[in-house]
């Protein structure tokens, strides 16, 4: 980095600093400017999910105290098929978690779902808004209750019994059929709605891939659909193995779980078919599924595909923008340029957030 690019970075730097002070005195003196109360009723916490045959159906044996994973370690993600990664967790009582980029991490869910207690660094620190659909407080007990582990008859009676409740606990609200369920809910869509989620950026996200899974299985049940486009072809079992394995995370949990039953995902749709698709209202609802300011091109408004159709077609209600980034939405912060970027959606939409502190 050359001088005059040193200067440029610290420049915007500072004023990206005067304008986050600039927001946060402004609505300390006139909120009516974001207008919080109102817009918080378009803001939602959703955090990752898992599909609910990858849960087990019990606590597994144990013939270990600690999984060989540690966060981190490479050398501990040894682990070619996902057979042998769930192994490695089920056979043990505890694995090493914490926050990655966000506090949301599919780690959380691959330990409990396989029966094995996570044991989560600093969960006391998650904010109110994050891992609404995990049972905090009990990840919290085990910190308190389990750790260090001695082995002693107490401990493992009192290990059974929290390693049953998180399970259950994960099983009945972070599974993707029970976030499917909690979208209905938010949206008020029947169970037979039909649903079109634009991916925007094609890169993997965990938040819109096991959303889009929960919604399609939910919906199919009673003759409704969700739909991506472009298509998310790694969500269909049609999808090639070998394939699947080259994706992130070896595609682990989230590759090959649908099956192409519906007449909707059957058509090799285009671009003008969708467009003509959304102009005639075909869809009860459109689900933008990659939002956020540190997203490329296609994470904002107005550069959202299809924006203006939607945009002229649908009502607010019938919106929804997906933030599945690592970055802490803030409603307590209206200084901070990712609040600032979801507030301004919220407008538009329901927000549907995977880092959100209330």
């Amino acid at each position: 980095m050359n001088f005059f690019d040193k200067v440029r970075a610290k420049s915007i730097t500072y004023i990206e600093a005067i304008i986050t002070r600039f927001f946060r005195v402004l609505n300390r003196f006139y909120p009516a400017y974001f207008n919080l109360s109102e817009q918080k009723k378009y803001i939602y916490p959703f955090g990752y999910s898992f599909p609910s045959e990858l849960f087990v159906d019990s606590i597994p044996f144990k013939n270990k105290v600690w999984a060989e994973v540690i966060p981190g370690f490479r050398e501990t993600y040894r682990f070619e098929t996902q057979e042998a990664y769930f192994e490695m967790y089920q056979s043990a009582r505890f694995a090493f978690t914490w926050k990655k980029g966000g506090w949301d991490c599919l780690r959380h869910l691959e330990i409990i779902a396989n029966g094995c207690l996570p044991v989560f660094r600093d969960i006391d620190s998650c904010p109110n808004g994050t891992l609404e659909n995990l049972p905090k407080k009990l990840l919290k007990q085990v910190n308190q209750d389990l750790v260090p582990w001695k082995d002693t008859q107490e401990q493992k009676e009192q290990y059974q019994e929290i390693a049953s409740q998180i399970l259950e606990y994960s099983r009945n609200h972070a599974s993707t059929e029970a976030m499917g369920k909690r979208f209905l809910e938010i949206t008020k869509l029947p169970t037979h709605a039909k649903i079109l989620l634009l991916t925007c950026d094609p890169r993997p996200n965990y938040s819109r891939e096991f959303t889009f899974i929960g919604l399609n299985r939910v919906l199919k049940e009673s003759g409704g659909v969700c739909i991506s486009y472009p298509e998310l072809k790694f969500s269909y079992e049609d999808f090639p193995e070998e394939e699947a394995s080259k994706l992130y995370g070896r595609g682990f949990g989230f590759t090959r779980r649908l099956q192409r039953i519906h007449p909707e995902e059957l058509i090799d749709w285009s671009d003008e078919e969708i467009k003509s698709s959304i102009l005639e209202k075909k869809w009860d609802f459109i689900l933008f599924g990659k939002i956020g300011l540190d997203e490329p091109a296609l994470g904002s408004l107005p550069d959202l595909p299809f924006w203006k159709e939607v945009n002229q077609n649908y009502s607010k209600i019938q919106i929804g923008f997906l933030y599945g980034g690592d970055h802490i939405q803030d409603l307590k912060d209206t200084g901070s340029a990712h609040t600032r970027h979801l507030i301004h959606h919220s407008r538009f939409g329901i927000c549907f957030v995977r880092e959100l502190n209330v």
